[in-house]
């Protein structure tokens, strides 16, 4: 694997000096992105492949496979701040009142420190991602079955498919009969029965991490992953060899199929677009590792 480095030329090598994290960032993220996830969209290039600079990759955990196509547009990355005035406007506009009725409209409560505003919290980035899925060769493969999957990691599932029927019968059973501690563990195995869906996306409801701050992706290994990840899905999406967002939510996303068929009535072309968010509100320190640039 090849890191991209910065010129050596004297002058901007003492500018710009290597980021000794670089080679050490790169190899993890290769580690964690590689592995045994079955591939769908772009996987059987029409004539010379597209460099991989200019590939999207969305890997889901749970669903054991990564969609690969062609950047089609600009990436979009949006975030926002929330501010609130440090003085409470209840506050401010009582005083403000009283001081210009006292002062005959003359002066204000008002001025450039009282406009001071209070950091509350910025938004998870939004990421935008376009894509466009042609068929060259297997319909299934690069049409079909990337775009089920692309709506498949927003679309909460059903962890039981063999359950059976829960009656009333079988509450008041379970009330009528047992000691209380018996009616718990009763009731544990009933309501395993009941139609609750699992949600999609990762679970906020994990222990693992949740006083570190913020997981530093870029050192966890593959099976680390997978293992904070039983309870929910790990989904990466990752833009070239320049930009990846690790453990992101799928907010919104649309299919299109076009109307062309093969012999086997599978569509040949299908656009989509999915707006992915991050799972927590970014830092700098996580952007940084975001933006680890890396070759080969």
């Amino acid at each position: 694997m090849a890191i991209t480095t910065k010129p050596t030329t004297p002058d901007v090598a003492k500018q710009f000096p290597e980021d000794p994290r670089a080679k050490r960032r790169s190899s993890d993220r290769r580690r964690l992105s590689a592995g045994t996830f079955r591939e769908y969209g772009y996987v059987f290039p029409d004539g010379d492949p597209i460099p991989p600079e200019y590939l999207v990759k969305i890997t889901s955990y749970r669903n054991n496979c990564t969609i690969i196509a062609p950047v089609q547009e600009d990436i979009k990355l949006a975030v926002e701040s929330y501010w609130e005035p440090t003085i409470p406007t209840s506050i401010l506009r009582a005083a403000n009142t009283a001081i210009q009725l006292d002062q005959g409209g003359k002066r204000s409560a008002i001025t450039s420190a009282t406009t001071r505003r209070l950091w509350q919290g910025t938004s998870p980035m939004t990421i935008t991602v376009p894509l466009k899925f042609e068929c060259t060769k297997d319909p299934y493969i690069e049409v079909l079955e990337p775009c089920r999957l692309l709506q498949t990691i927003a679309l909460p599932s059903d962890p039981v498919s063999d359950r059976k029927p829960v009656s009333p019968a079988d509450l008041g059973k379970a009330f009528a009969t047992f000691s209380f501690g018996e009616v718990a563990e009763e009731l544990k195995k009933i309501v395993s029965q009941f139609p609750l869906l699992r949600p999609p996306g990762p679970s906020p409801f994990v222990a693992e991490g949740l006083l570190n701050g913020q997981t530093n992706y870029t050192q966890t290994s593959q099976s680390m992953v997978r293992k904070q990840s039983r309870h929910g899905d790990f989904i990466m999406v990752e833009f070239g060899t320049f930009l990846t967002f690790w453990n992101v939510i799928v907010k919104s996303g649309g299919v299109s199929f076009k109307t062309k068929f093969g012999s086997d009535g599978y569509p040949v072309s299908a656009d989509a677009e999915i707006v992915f968010e991050t799972y927590e509100m970014p830092t700098k320190e996580s952007l940084e590792y975001s933006y680890t640039k890396i070759t080969g």
